[in-house]
């Protein structure tokens, strides 16, 4: 049986972290051969004091302060990286702080380690957090089923960090975080870079790992993570970022076409609302959640609002804050 490492960076994570770190003690994974791995990122709240308390009994976790940085790296890579050094896995498995794993998430994922598989990579959604939460969790799910259509036809897009699996081989290979040019999204660098190296990767559209995110709370916070989200997609292939612009551009095209041809903008978005909401019905179907099945009526209408806003601000905002750090 093969030993897994899994890696958590964790800053000012106090709202969040039991119910993260509650799920990992669940796994179904024999302790013997499983090591957590809880960096604690200069955190200014009771993040440390909760994560000592609950890994007290616990001998597979360990809390590692993370009080320096490594040349030219910083925040979350800085702590990912600095874990990773302490990890004694086969394979090592990241999440995030506000994650909830399922209890088969590491056998369901390492089946997938086939021979030169060097990264394997889950779903995530919401299912909490009210109206707001919810169009989150469907966005997140249509965009990772995007990828997912892209990776059957052998094309790769991005990993999400927060459930994704590197072999310590593909991890070594790359020259770890460290041999990486430092990234905004950790994960991306890292997924590219494996790839590069020769490995071939997995990308799963499953319920047996579906992780469960905490949504967003406030608008400019999501602005503030989809800031984020456009470094990644803006270092797409060109054919893939075409994708990115037309997909910005559809709110504007309908508004502006709108006007000199009604009736037939009004039909083809009509459409492409069918389209899109039939979509969404067959993922939710898929993945047996019921419970997202209410948002999908205007999942339509805050897709492609939120596809125009996101391109604004990755343009417009000069800086992105995350985690209280200005990158």
């Amino acid at each position: 049986m093969k030993k897994v490492s899994i890696l958590i960076a964790a800053r000012n994570e106090s709202a969040n972290i039991l119910a993260c770190l509650t799920s990992v003690a669940a796994l179904s994974y024999p302790i013997s051969h499983l090591q957590v791995l809880v960096g604690d990122d200069a955190s200014d709240d009771n993040t440390a004091t909760l994560i000592k308390d609950f890994i007290k009994d616990k001998p597979q976790f360990e809390l590692i302060s993370i009080v320096s940085t490594l040349p030219q790296l910083k925040g979350k890579t800085n702590v990912l990286a600095q874990l990773a050094h302490h990890a004694t896995g086969d394979y090592l498995f990241f999440t995030d702080a506000d994650i909830e794993v399922p209890v088969g998430w590491i056998e369901n994922m390492l089946v997938h380690f086939e021979p030169n598989v060097g990264v394997v990579t889950g779903i995530t959604t919401m299912i909490k957090g009210g109206i707001f939460g919810l169009m989150q969790g469907l966005e997140w799910l249509y965009y990772l089923s995007m990828i997912r259509l892209f990776a059957l036809f052998g094309i790769p897009m991005t990993a999400m960090g927060n459930n994704m699996a590197v072999s310590r081989e593909a991890y070594e290979a790359v020259g770890k975080y460290e041999g990486i040019a430092f990234s905004i999204t950790e994960d991306y660098a890292l997924f590219h870079a494996i790839l590069t190296k020769g490995f071939h990767f997995v990308q799963l559209f499953d319920a047996r790992v579906l992780t469960i995110s905490r949504p967003i709370a406030t608008f400019s916070q999501l602005l503030s993570q989809r800031k984020r989200w456009m470094f990644g997609a803006m270092s797409l292939p060109w054919q893939q970022r075409l994708g990115v612009y037309l997909n910005a551009s559809l709110l504007p095209f309908l508004i502006i076409m709108g006007f000199c041809f009604p009736k037939t903008i009004l039909l083809l978005a009509f459409l492409h609302y069918l389209l899109v909401v039939a979509w969404m019905v067959g993922i939710i179907n898929w993945l047996q959640l019921p419970a997202l099945m209410i948002g999908v009526p205007i999942f339509w209408f805050y897709h492609i609002f939120m596809n125009f806003v996101m391109f604004i601000n990755f343009y417009t905002r000069q800086s992105t804050v995350w985690k209280g750090r200005e990158y």
